[in-house]
């Protein structure tokens, strides 16, 4: 049978290009900016402060949306069910575990922003992938590695349920409702149970959003009307009123941001923009979808966006120890510089290496499936306007 959405329908994954890399790239910058100025970078002006866990969201939405993408092409193009879990499995960890493992024992190692030399190796390598113990930005290392286990899962319920219109209607609702949930929850102190984290975040919600839009793509419910990319521009405005310094130095006039200044108040600002956070990237990446040629696909399109999403996970990882090894000596401007040319060099050392490792691996392992044997059935068959 054939995928469940037509050749005409699919060109929106044809645009799954390098504006997702270069809008990772934004991210990354955002995150290392941000815990930069937590420890001095332009105290006066505070853009990014209080924003990394914005960030984090749009790694989150993405990393869900670009995986659902790379797993049902994979599961429609004749590979077989089997195979294409199997080269899902070994592409993540080729992916991530051997950057993570050679920046976590350098930084144990020197005594790097993250662990202390007298911590015991293996304790140190279990801790950054270990939920609520990894320290610093590390601790969504094993919030991603968890997911990755429920994405296929996750994945397949949405694409069924998105396959006909009271399907899609009634996960839309759902989610929707869900996200509400979580805001009514925080507002009260509710704690973070299982009945809203689904049993492994309480930012699972943006994961799951990622993979509901690209269910609702994947199966037309979602289409691209001639004045769409205007939501676009809408969730960029929406994403833009809720970065901490405008909200507060621009919309508020409070330049030094105080209200931040107490922990209690970050949290209930954060309660309330962190479950909408999904409904807001996701209408940015429809916009970037949408075939009409918007200026925000055109700045995405820029070189250097796209070269700082290529080098993004290294900075991410490497962003910490540098200002510790570099910027406490030279600067902010060196330690930007020297994690940028580090994360170049884990890159083309490590990383690119690694997963052309793994790719080798996926080949010599060749599952023993006949092509097309066993597809998930949901995947396959026409969406109908039902």
């Amino acid at each position: 049978m054939p995928p469940s959405a037509s050749s005409a329908d699919s060109a929106w994954k044809d645009r799954i290009d390098e504006r997702f890399t270069a809008l990772r790239g934004c991210a990354a910058l955002t995150v290392m900016l941000a815990h930069y100025q937590y420890v001095g970078l332009l105290p006066s002006l505070p853009v990014f402060k209080f924003s990394g866990q914005l960030a984090v969201m749009v790694f989150f939405f993405l990393s869900s949306f670009l995986l659902s993408h790379s797993l049902t092409k994979a599961c429609l193009s004749g590979t077989g069910t089997l195979r294409a879990l199997g080269d899902y499995a070994i592409n993540r960890v080729f992916r991530v575990f051997p950057s993570l493992i050679v920046v976590v024992t350098l930084s144990w190692r020197l005594g790097l922003a993250y662990f202390e030399p007298s911590a015991r190796y293996l304790d140190v390598l279990r801790s950054s992938v270990t939920l609520g113990k990894a320290p610093g930005p590390l601790w969504t290392i094993p919030v991603e590695l968890t997911f990755y286990l429920y994405l296929p899962v996750v994945l397949a319920v949405a694409l069924s349920l998105t396959r006909t219109r009271p399907g899609a209607g009634a996960a839309i609702v759902a989610f929707f409702a869900w996200c509400v949930g979580i805001a009514v929850a925080r507002r009260i102190g509710a704690p973070v149970g299982a009945w809203m984290t689904l049993g492994f975040h309480h930012y699972a919600n943006s994961f799951v959003g990622g993979v509901l839009l690209y269910a609702l793509l994947h199966n037309r419910r979602i289409v691209f009307a001639g004045g769409g990319a205007a939501l676009g521009y809408a969730g960029l405005l929406l994403g833009g009123v809720a970065v901490p310094f405008v909200h507060d130095a621009v919309l508020r006039g409070d330049a030094s941001m105080s209200e931040f200044a107490d922990p209690a108040a970050w949290r209930a600002y954060y309660d309330g923009v962190f479950p909408f956070a999904p409904l807001i990237v996701g209408a940015v990446v429809y916009g970037i979808l949408h075939p009409g040629n918007t200026w925000l696909s055109r700045v995405l399109r820029a070189r250097v966006l796209r070269r700082t999403g290529e080098l993004s996970f290294g900075v991410y990882l490497l962003h910490l120890p540098m200002i510790d090894l570099i910027g406490s000596r030279l600067g902010f401007a060196a330690a930007i510089a020297a994690t940028f040319a580090c994360a170049a060099l884990l890159s083309r050392a490590v990383e690119k290496p690694a997963i052309a490792f793994g790719a080798r691996i996926r080949r010599a392992l060749r599952f023993r499936q006949a092509p097309g044997a066993s597809h998930w059935p949901i995947i396959m068959g026409d969406a109908r306007a039902d």
